[in-house]
């Protein structure tokens, strides 16, 4: 499975969020054995190193063909967070090093897997001949044009907004209050760090945008009119009681942070951001998609693994998205401009207990065939 193939142009990295999901993949590919019982799983699981567990096809709208792999880290759900830190790094490198071995010329890492990249610590993209994105700026394309559909679906003048971004000094958060800069009424800002927190604060507010800041989301909520949960972690606190009726709230976590303590009553404004929909063809071998993406709506993929795929149509293969707090609206608008070409677009809203009764993926002919300006990747 380490083998070098030349039918390998991307490799995407990651790993599984729940438990149930890493039950129905290890049965999938346990053909040789008895079925393990789920206590098994969870005992051998994290001890399994990475590697290659199933072939993609992605067929552009352009008619291009692409062929790439997902590497399974085998980090165990329970283990994601900062506390298994140095473990997980283990991890990834060592899914990097099994890319690297299939000759791929560029490489997503998907969800908790970007902790390699994005901190300063770049070693994976030096003289290595696959390089390596965390995939964070398409993943933002997606959750700020997604956020700004869904307030011309309810009529919500953007403008007028107060935007609360949870995980708002991470890389993805900073990009959102970037792009979203002068466009909002206020913006509310959660995250764990308070230096972090003031200093943004004090930033937007010394170019004119209103801003608060605080550690505790639960003082946050009841003002927010727009919700963008990046945080990879649960929030705990998060208390849907203090939210406003008609709130808006895009929740862009890995895993997802939001969906099990808001249940029915927020479904129809509540949707699973930074996703995005393949129009072209979109193969496993084997088929395994369904196990990955069991949702509503097909052909759905997580923007930090599709923005690899993206730049393997374009031939471009650069470490697009590295280190922390690069993402600029420059670089936002051609991933998601080169995206769209491609036929990949932000996915229609839903969550996992249906998708919202409406298309809001519809474009002009001019915005589809739009002229594309490559922006200064290191800038």
């Amino acid at each position: 499975m380490g083998n070098k193939s030349s039918d390998i142009e991307f490799a995407l990295i990651g790993h599984q969020d729940n438990w149930e999901k890493i039950t129905h993949f290890v049965d999938l590919f346990n053909t040789d054995k008895g079925r393990l019982s789920a206590e098994k799983i969870a005992e051998v699981y994290s001890y399994i190193p990475p590697r290659r567990l199933f072939e993609i096809q992605v067929n552009s709208i352009t008619g291009q063909i692409v062929k790439g792999c997902y590497i399974e880290t085998f980090i165990s759900p329970d283990d994601l967070g900062l506390r298994n830190w140095k473990k997980n790094v283990i991890k990834v490198k060592e899914a990097a090093a099994c890319a690297r071995q299939l000759g791929a010329g560029i490489a997503g890492l998907g969800g908790f897997t970007s902790i390699v990249l994005e901190g300063r610590d770049n070693s994976l993209n030096e003289n290595s001949a696959t390089l390596f994105t965390t995939g964070n700026t398409l993943t933002a394309a997606f959750i700020v044009k997604s956020v700004e559909k869904a307030c011309k679906l309810f009529n919500k003048d953007l403008k007028k907004q107060k935007l609360l971004i949870i995980g708002a000094t991470g890389d993805i958060g900073s990009a959102c209050v970037n792009y979203f800069e002068g466009k909002v009424k206020e913006f509310l800002l959660c995250a764990r760090q308070t230096s972090a927190l003031d200093a943004l604060e004090k930033h937007l507010i010394s170019k004119g945008s209103g801003a608060k800041s605080s550690t505790d989301v639960t003082g946050l909520l009841p003002e927010a009119d727009i919700i963008i949960a990046i945080a990879s972690s649960t929030i705990e606190s998060f208390r849907p009681s203090l939210c406003k009726k008609d709130v808006i709230i895009c929740d862009a976590g890995y895993p997802k942070n939001l969906l099990a303590g808001l249940g029915e009553a927020f479904a129809e404004r509540l949707f699973c951001g930074g996703m995005g929909q393949v129009k072209g063809d979109f193969k496993f071998k084997p088929d395994v998609h369904q196990q990955l993406y069991n949702f509503p709506v097909t052909n759905i993929g997580h923007g930090c693994l599709l923005e690899a795929i993206i730049l393997a149509f374009e031939k471009t293969h650069l470490p697009y998205s590295t280190g922390k707090g690069n993402i600029t609206i420059e670089k936002i608008e051609w991933i998601y401009s080169v995206a769209k070409k491609h036929g990949i677009t932000e996915a229609p809203f839903f969550n996992p207990l249906h998708a919202w009764p409406v298309n809001h993926t519809n474009e002009t002919e001019n915005q589809r065939t739009g002229t594309i300006v490559k922006p200064d990747l290191y800038s």
